[in-house]
């Protein structure tokens, strides 16, 4: 069975089909004989459809609420745990960011603490360089032999 068949099936029990295409697609089934067995598949099911179909019992809608008015009021006791579950997650959560608010303004203080010293620091190995670079450049002499003093004399 080709797939122009099978949509023109399709449409023949959806009503959609043109009275004109009708006779195309019955010369069509009769030369096929898969798109017949799917035809008559599609024409028990329509069939059969038509005995299913019968009027709900007002007593089924009256069960149906009934139904869904119990499940509503064990929901709603479960929905107070749920409430106050909810409560506790955004106290949690405001918790939370205010403690990492106050966490973050200690670090930026402490950060500024660490930038002054670092200052501090290279303000004073600069001082130390330059009172190492004053100093008058010395001589150191001796001998390898037995001697256990050094003599330093600077230069003049």
């Amino acid at each position: 069975m080709n797939n122009e068949l099978g949509k023109m099936v399709d449409l023949y029990f959806d009503g959609e089909l043109e009275r004109g295409k009708e006779p195309i697609l019955f010369s069509m089934l009769s030369q096929d004989e898969d798109a017949r067995n799917y035809f008559k598949q599609l024409n028990s099911i329509k069939t059969n459809m038509d005995y299913t179909l019968e009027e709900f019992p007002k007593a089924l809608d009256e069960k149906i609420l009934r139904t869904v008015e119990s499940s509503m009021k064990e929901k709603s006791t479960g929905l107070m745990n749920k409430k106050k579950f909810d409560v506790f997650v955004y106290a949690t959560a405001v918790v939370f960011m205010f403690l990492s608010i106050f966490f973050y303004q200690k670090s930026e203080e402490h950060k500024i603490q660490f930038n002054d010293l670092t200052r501090e620091v290279k303000e004073q190995n600069i001082k130390i360089d330059m009172l190492i670079n004053s100093l008058p450049q010395i001589e150191v002499q001796g001998s390898f032999i037995r001697i256990k003093e050094v003599v330093v004399r600077p230069q003049s």
